[in-house]
């Protein structure tokens, strides 16, 4: 049974409540910059059928009441009618586009002029009850709040059409070019900056198609592969069960195979939340975000305490020792500790300087790359362990072996894939491409540690061959005998048990004499096996 520490789960919860999740489709917030740009989301659009549908609001005048400024401002925007234009601007991925006006261009300006060379696209909006509702522009009004204060609120759609699926970004501005003689007359040419109240909807499809319509194009595919592999899941627990069930029967459901059968668990715990998350937020186009960041780090865990097993195990724990050495706890102790700092490290990355305007996933980040170096550090020690634990007990040369040609792939692929996609796979399929993937290593992991441990006559990698009984004694076990094949004469195979006849003969003097007690034929008994550290 695994025990976690309260003050775990405490840093956890809190974790979760902080966690910043980029989402799609249904957003609400409000918007405030002291510059005049300002990054607001991102979707990746299907061409012709995705949609973008959204809802601004932000006040004619800025300032404070108490400003003496703010009074003049006021007096002049009410005299000349002069209000700063936000605009809402659509940038696509192109190099020439989004990653142009975000990372080299500097001034608000020059962003805003960036799109207006491409003016056939109607790729800028303005947000303004003196543009004409034309070429997309929102459809703006002037509302009055309680306070008689006037906000400007527009309302609008647009339809995304270009060669192929992409990814667009949306940036509110409030620097529009043709206005800059006023902002220089009325604002001495300082920046307003930006503040707006938003609601968005975007979509992909028609909303009949509910696998599509409120997700990302590249996320397509998370729901269906994630409930089919929820599914092979819940199959590999009953072969769990079974399996478990009859290596109890024999004395020999060790510890390893139990930290095996807890992390298929909290994987399909974890990978239930992350469906339950997808389901709702394929109605809703919200989902449940606490659920899901509780999903991935349910998964993370069980992931850690297989890889902990395929350590341990190749070092030889309950198959040539019951006992791990100073050594071996002390390696292994730094191993996942580092491990733990490197996730941790990611996590506190994305929620502090994960950018979603120019970052895709966690994986192209700098902890994202040294927990796939961790990884393969791990196989390093994972194949060597093995290798000298074969050395040890030739009789399990063959299990060793298998083990790691068997489980290599499961330590290089997600390291290898990581540099796949993010080098190599276009960036509207690369999330759905890259979770299919992370399913599929997961499931062939626990796949191959079954396959290698089932208790059946015709396995000859069978690993546990010492009984649960004998795990604290620490005299006498000697690995190059106690796996002797059985010969036909002595069972000794650890999948049937070892017997051995104990039946008293009258003819010994030594019982016969000098002894009044009575021995009694006691008939078949089983020999305890011994082991030592």
């Amino acid at each position: 049974m695994i025990h976690v520490k309260p003050k775990i789960i405490i840093l956890l919860v809190i974790f979760c409540y902080h966690h910043n999740i980029v989402t799609g489709k249904r957003t609400n917030g409000i918007l405030k910059s002291e510059l005049d740009f300002a990054y607001l989301d991102r979707f990746c659009f299907q061409s012709d059928t995705g949609a973008l549908e959204y809802t601004f609001k932000y006040p004619m005048v800025t300032g404070t009441c108490y400003s003496f400024s703010f009074i003049l401002l006021y007096f002049y925007l009410f005299f000349f009618q002069f209000y700063p234009t936000q605009m809402l601007l659509l940038y696509f991925d192109t190099e020439d586009q989004w990653p142009r006006a975000y990372k080299e261009l500097e001034t608000c300006e020059d962003r805003v002029t960036l799109l207006t060379n491409h003016s056939d696209n109607h790729q800028i909006v303005y947000l303004s009850p003196l543009v004409p509702d034309s070429f997309g522009n929102g459809r703006c009004e002037i509302r009055q709040d309680a306070l008689s204060a006037d906000w400007v609120v527009c309302s609008g759609t647009r339809v995304f059409r270009s060669a192929r699926s992409r990814w667009w970004f949306l940036a509110v501005a409030n620097c529009d070019p043709d206005e800059a003689a006023e902002r220089r007359m009325y604002n001495d040419n300082e920046s307003y900056g930006v503040y707006v109240e938003f609601s968005l909807q975007m979509t992909n499809g028609r909303p009949t198609e509910v696998l599509k319509y409120q997700f990302s194009i590249d996320q397509w595919l998370i729901l269906p592969s994630d409930t089919l592999f929820l599914a092979l899941q819940c199959v590999l627990i009953v072969c769990v069960l079974f399996i478990g069930k009859s290596l109890s029967a024999r004395r020999l459901y060790h510890n390893t195979f139990r930290m095996c059968s807890q992390s298929i668990v909290l994987n399909t715990i974890g990978l239930g939340f992350l469906v339950t998350n997808y389901v709702i937020y394929a109605i809703d186009g919200i989902g449940l975000p606490l659920i899901m960041i509780s999903g991935q780090l349910i998964r993370a865990l069980g992931e850690m305490l297989f890889m902990y097993m395929c350590l341990v195990l190749a070092r030889g724990l309950n198959v040539t020792k019951m006992r791990l050495t100073l050594m071996d706890k002390l390696f292994l102790t730094i191993m996942f500790f580092v491990f733990i700092c490197s996730y941790l490290l990611m996590e506190f990355w994305e929620v502090k300087y994960f950018d979603p305007a120019m970052v895709y996933a966690p994986s192209e980040s700098l902890p994202g790359y040294l927990l796939a170096v961790w990884r393969l550090i791990a196989w390093v020690f994972f194949s060597s362990a093995a290798m000298m634990s074969r050395s040890v007990s030739p009789q399990k040369a063959p299990f060793f072996l298998n083990f790691v040609l068997m489980m290599t792939p499961w330590f290089w692929a997600p390291p290898i894939f990581i540099l796949v996609a993010n080098f190599l796979l276009n960036n509207w399929v690369r999330a759905e491409v890259v979770n299919i993937v992370e399913n599929i290593v997961t499931f062939y992991g626990y796949i191959v540690f079954l396959y290698l441990s089932r208790p059946t006559d015709g396995n000859h990698n069978f690993p546990f061959h010492i009984r649960t009984t004998q795990v604290d004694i620490d005299i006498g076990f000697d690995p190059q005998t106690a796996y002797a094949e059985n010969n036909g004469n002595n069972i000794n195979d650890g999948m049937h048990g070892v017997m051995e006849l104990a039946v008293t003969s009258g003819d010994d003097p030594e019982k016969d004499s000098g002894s009044d007690e009575v021995i009694e034929d006691r008939g078949v008994l089983e020999r305890p096996q011994i082991t030592t550290s």
